[in-house]
């Protein structure tokens, strides 16, 4: 078990971890492609069915170990990071379709711009994604210092936390590029070029809860090794 713990809080844990896990999304992405066709993960439900198995994962090790946070000064914090994680989750299962009546998508900002929309909709949509931009940047403000200086430091829970970051960025890079270079060129991207870009989208936004779960697991163990 001590050796287990020793691995998770190496500061290459969760880096590695996202390139072995894309690694095997590709492998077995590429060779299903060319034994059955075009292999689309979102399509048939593959990525889908492990993001939410996934946020299990996470929502089961975030509450076995509560206690480490609701018992000292860092509560607010877990239910901060509990609240962004349930709206990450709502978000997944389509909470931007729920609340309008249209075929639109309240995150994008043709949702407020549309005339079409009752103003009521806009009005909780608003609330909601304001609430949440406001729990994210407590969290930012609070925790955005000793994020850098722990990085530096190679401590595992700080490149965990921005792993996780650079992950969220490079997966929207990836869902909005082959429609921002058509928009900009008039030329579509090739189908190698897509199935690169979707396999990266869907498979590094199914790891994202994991990489949640891994930086609770890595707060835990620290507090135990400092402990000893």
């Amino acid at each position: 078990m001590a050796g287990e713990n020793r691995k998770i809080l190496s500061p290459f844990f969760a880096p590695l971890f996202i390139v072995g896990a894309m690694t095997l999304y590709y492998i077995i992405c590429f060779i299903f492609k060319f034994k059955f066709g075009y292999f689309d993960i979102e399509e048939i439900g593959v990525s889908e069915v492990l993001t939410y198995l996934f946020y299990g994962v996470g929502l089961g090790v975030s509450v076995c170990l509560a206690s480490d946070f609701i018992h000292s000064d860092k509560k607010y914090t877990y239910y901060a990071i509990m609240f962004l994680w349930l709206s990450a989750l709502f978000r997944e299962m389509g909470i931007q379709h729920w609340l309008t009546t249209h075929d639109s998508v309240i995150t994008k900002t043709r949702f407020f711009t549309n005339p079409n929309n009752p103003w009521y909709e806009k009005a909780v949509a608003g609330v909601l994604m304001l609430l949440v931009l406001s729990v994210a940047i407590y969290l930012v403000i609070k925790y955005f210092k000793k994020i850098v200086t722990g990085f530096f430091k190679l401590k595992a829970l700080n490149w965990t936390i921005v792993s996780f970051g650079v992950l969220v960025i490079l997966t929207q890079i990836a869902d909005r590029f082959p429609a921002n270079h058509f928009k900009s060129t008039g030329v579509e991207l090739s189908d190698p070029v897509l199935f690169i870009l979707k396999i990266f989208e869907e498979g590094g936004e199914s790891l994202l809860p994991l990489l949640f779960a891994f930086g609770m697991a890595q707060y835990h163990f620290s507090i135990e090794k400092e402990e000893k």
